[in-house]
Formats: structure tokens, sequence, C-alpha cells
């Protein structure tokens, strides 16, 4: 009797380990995955929508750490940064815990003229912070 219930513990046990926790790592990871493209699809249609495609975020979410949105801005248009800026505030907004804060790295578009990063040395924001909605 005691033997069958071991058994029986044991084979539980066996399955949880091989079936349960793949499972419940692969919802966390498409739910992580679905959370980062919802905030990246969000904030490319408002920056679209306010400044027309010149800028394209790309959202990522560390294990640890705030999320991240890398802003490459075109040379062509420096002084977009702040209204990049103000649009990413508007759609990320303030965050009610620290799990949803937030930082944007705004650097050139690839193929900037040289020397432009030190013509706008001032709108290089890559230390901003805030936090997401």
């Amino acid at each position: 009797m005691l033997e069958s219930i071991l058994g029986a513990l044991f084979v539980s046990l066996y399955a949880l380990l091989w079936v349960g926790l793949p499972a419940c790592l692969a919802s966390w990871v498409r739910g992580r995955r679905g959370d980062i493209a919802r905030r990246q699809i969000a904030l490319t249609d408002a920056l679209h929508g306010r400044l027309g495609p010149i800028v394209s975020p790309v959202v990522r979410k560390p294990l640890r750490g705030p999320w991240e949105i890398l802003i490459a801005v075109p040379a062509s248009r420096p002084l977009a940064a702040g209204p990049i800026l103000r649009v990413v505030r508007e759609v990320l907004g303030p965050a009610p815990s620290p799990r949803d804060a937030y930082r944007v790295a705004l650097t050139f578009a690839p193929g900037s003229p040289p020397g432009s990063e030190a013509r706008i040395s001032g709108l290089r924001t890559a230390g901003w912070r805030g936090r997401a909605a």
C-alpha cells in the first residue's frame, strides 16, 4: 500500500517537473513577448501619427531592470528629439510601480554625417528616464 502511494507520488512529481514546468515557462515567455509587442506597437503608432514615419522605436524588457526604448533620430531632423520624448511620455506616462519604469535612449540613425553628434550634442538624451503607464 505504501509503495503504491509513493509510486503515485513519484510519477506525479515527475510529470509536474517535465510537463508542468515547461508549460508554465512557455506561457510566461508568450506573455512577456506580448507585452513587449503591445508597447512597441502603441509607441510606433503614436509616433507615426504625430511625426510621420520618421522613427521606429525598439522596445526591450531585460529580465532585471526597467523597460528600454531605443529610438534612432534621423540626422536630418535633430529637432525631432523633443517631440519624440513628449510622445513617449504621453504613451507610457507615469508608472504606478517600479516594475513599469522605463529608460529611453535616443541615438542618431545609421548613416548620419560625421560630426552630427557634436553639432547637436545638447539634444542627446540617452540618460533620460521616466515611468511607464
